[in-house]
């Protein structure tokens, strides 16, 4: 992949909310995988900070 290129990420960020799961889900475009970390460390929601449980980022378009 060259500098150039970017890959579209999906993020998926689960919360709990009054007890019940939430999900907040977005796409990050990036060169790579760690990039993708930290854009999404960039950009995560401030109100699911307390009460995320899990972050899952996986290539929107595996091929």
């Amino acid at each position: 992949m060259n500098a150039e290129s970017a890959e579209l990420y999906r993020v998926t960020i689960r919360h709990r909310s009054d007890g019940a799961a939430g999900y907040e889900v977005f796409e990050i475009e990036a060169p790579d995988i760690r990039e993708a970390l930290t854009r999404t460390a960039e950009r995560f929601p401030g109100q699911v900070v307390e009460s995320a449980d899990l972050v899952e980022i996986r290539a929107a378009n595996p091929a």
